[in-house]
């Protein structure tokens, strides 16, 4: 019991205070006119906590007692939203009781009594705020929430996960739970620990008492979750302290029983096997004391988490293949939990167990759709299916363009294939007719992707740059333009390295652009609305400084234009040396 008064009462006197030895309070003497008093003098009241009318003392259970003279009734306002307030009957030391709610641990209200005189005199009030403090004696902690999937549980009786110090409801929760104490068995809801999670306590629970929960309707083993979602089984978390609760407890449902030993103080949690124990419906739950168990003083356990859940399912998924007019398909599995794979490839004939399988469709000359089905198992050997659409014999999919001479490499090492690498590279220009300088400074990546020592690249000096704004300067700047014809309305990658050696301005850059058409002078091109466009300002040196790691690499998804024509466009607006190398377009995964 915690109850703590944080207000202090005035004293209304309007005559003489004499001071009563038998008393404990102030009394006024009496004031008279004729044979009557003149005035109500209401001095105080007290409000005090304890047991209520079960004897159960949790602190929130308050008494008022008012003390007063010339008083016929007083009422009680409790402070409480819930409260109304109590007309009491009758002088000093008349009293009414309230039971605070007990779902916070703590809170202040404000108490007013009004004194009230059945001879015309009037009414005097006081009022006093008062901290109620709830608190259990039966639990002292709470059991671990459950870590298996939300949608896997079906509570009974819990208050779901605990997220970041927070519980979270399960998705599936029952309505139709009856809880009932049994005869001589208090059954009560309380919280426990720092995120409030409710518990049950049953109380009293000694031979011959018992507590039960009933359903209606009975809950159905095969259809927990669902018509034909069974449960695998049910969870109980058990709680007591031995020395004013029980040391054992017998669990009676679905014409079985369960009995569960438990250590003092500690939650134990105990799960039982639906399936291997044949139980295919359950109308009540019973609970009682253990056989040969010591039931001690309130004979109180603590129970949470009930609830049913089963094996969490497989997930099927997989990947395939579209690139299909060989009518030879690779399906790639990407299924989670799964213990075995079964693969129907809606032919009426194909079929696999294999985790990755490849299957050739019949080749009819024209293209086919079929209704492709992976069906996964869990550890529990319970199935669950996935069906994708899978289309053969059609168009081989969005064509992997090349880029002529994206490496920057010289044809058999030879040096005269320097102009044909321009060449490759070439538009008409106000600027300079080369695209850019040759350069043995080149990405230590090679074309394929390894890595290696440093290979050819191209190459901007500061006397080949572009205007701020992308435009050339007459006879200097120059431009790496390339036509592209691509699947159109696909998905593509535009992929390169550049380089841009360090101490030059902030502004320097490399800008590369898919422009939306072909074209076939500069100016044209670095005028038009491109696709897609990225500048690089990253100046991390040459690409083979510090152990080549100068390069920056850059990867752009856009989309091809309506014709599939599009096309490439680098330049530098540097005072620095700036690299191109390794450039791809090819189609987004």
């Amino acid at each position: 019991m915690n109850l703590i008064k944080n207000a202090t009462f005035a004293l209304l006197l309007t005559s003489l205070i004499v001071s009563c030895e038998e008393d404990d309070f102030v009394r006024p003497s009496e004031s008279t006119k004729g044979t009557g008093l003149t005035e109500i003098t209401f001095s105080s009241f007290t409000a005090k906590a304890g047991p209520d009318e079960s004897g159960l003392e949790d602190g929130t259970y308050i008494t008022v007692t008012p003390i007063g003279i010339g008083v016929d009734s007083y009422v009680v306002d409790f402070g409480a939203a819930e409260s109304t307030p109590v007309t009491i009957v009758g002088g000093s030391g008349t009293a009414t009781s309230y039971d605070y709610p007990n779902n916070v641990e703590q809170a202040d209200y404000t108490v007013t009594v009004t004194a009230k005189s059945d001879k015309g005199l009037d009414d005097v009030t006081l009022t006093e705020v008062i901290t109620v403090k709830h608190e259990l004696t039966a639990i002292s902690s709470s059991p671990n929430s459950p870590t298996i999937l939300d949608e896997n549980v079906y509570a009974i009786f819990s208050d779901g996960m605990e997220v970041e110090g927070a519980l979270v409801a399960y998705t599936n929760l029952s309505s139709s739970a009856n809880f009932t104490a049994g005869t001589d068995v208090e059954y009560n809801k309380a919280t426990v620990g720092d995120i409030k999670n409710n518990v049950i306590q049953y109380s009293r629970l000694e031979s011959p008492n018992t507590a039960s929960i009933a359903f209606d309707p009975a809950i159905m083993v095969a259809d927990v979750f669902g018509t034909d979602a069974s449960a695998d089984y049910i969870h109980f978390d058990l709680h007591s302290i031995h020395e004013i609760g029980v040391d054992k407890v017998k669990i009676s449902m679905g014409g079985k029983t369960f009995e569960q030993t438990l250590e003092n103080n500690v939650w134990t949690g105990l799960d039982i096997d639906l399936t291997s124990e044949g139980i295919t419906q359950i109308d009540e739950i019973v609970i009682e004391l253990g056989t040969d168990g010591t039931a001690s003083n309130e004979a109180t356990l603590n129970v949470d988490n009930i609830y049913f859940y089963r094996e969490p399912l497989s997930i099927p998924e997989f990947t395939f293949d579209e690139v299909a007019s060989d009518f030879d398909v690779t399906f790639e599995n990407a299924s989670e939990l799964a213990t075995s794979y079964s693969w129907d490839f809606g032919d009426g004939s194909g079929s696999s167990t294999d985790e990755n399988p490849t299957y050739t469709y019949t080749d009819n000359g024209i293209e086919e759709t079929y209704m492709v089905t992976l069906t996964t198992t869990n550890f529990l050997n319970k199935t669950t299916s996935i069906t994708k659409e899978v289309t053969v014999g059609g168009p081989a999919g969005p064509m992997n363009p090349e880029i002529v001479k994206g490496d920057f490499e010289r044809l058999d090492g030879n040096s005269s294939d320097d102009g044909n690498i321009r060449n490759a590279w070439k538009i008409a220009t106000t600027g300079n007719s080369n695209p850019f300088g040759t350069s043995s400074d080149g990405s230590c990546i090679d074309y394929s992707g390894t890595l290696g020592s440093k290979t050819r690249g191209a190459k901007w000096s500061s006397s080949q740059s572009a205007n701020p704004d992308g435009s050339a300067v007459a006879g200097d700047t120059r431009y790496a333009y390339q036509s592209v014809t691509l699947s159109p309305n696909e998905d593509y990658i535009f992929e390169y390295e550049y380089a841009i050696r360090t101490g030059g301005a902030e502004t320097n850059s490399v800008v590369a652009s898919i422009l939306n058409g072909h074209y076939s002078d500069s100016a044209d091109a670095v005028a038009s609305n491109a696709l897609i466009k990225h500048v690089g300002t990253e100046s991390k040196g040459k690409f083979s400084d510090n152990d080549c790691s100068g390069g920056t690499t850059v990867k752009l998804q856009f989309r091809s234009n309506a014709v599939g024509e599009v096309a490439i466009l680098i330049y530098a607006v540097t005072d620095k040396d700036a690299y191109i190398d390794n450039v791809k377009i090819y189609p987004a995964p």
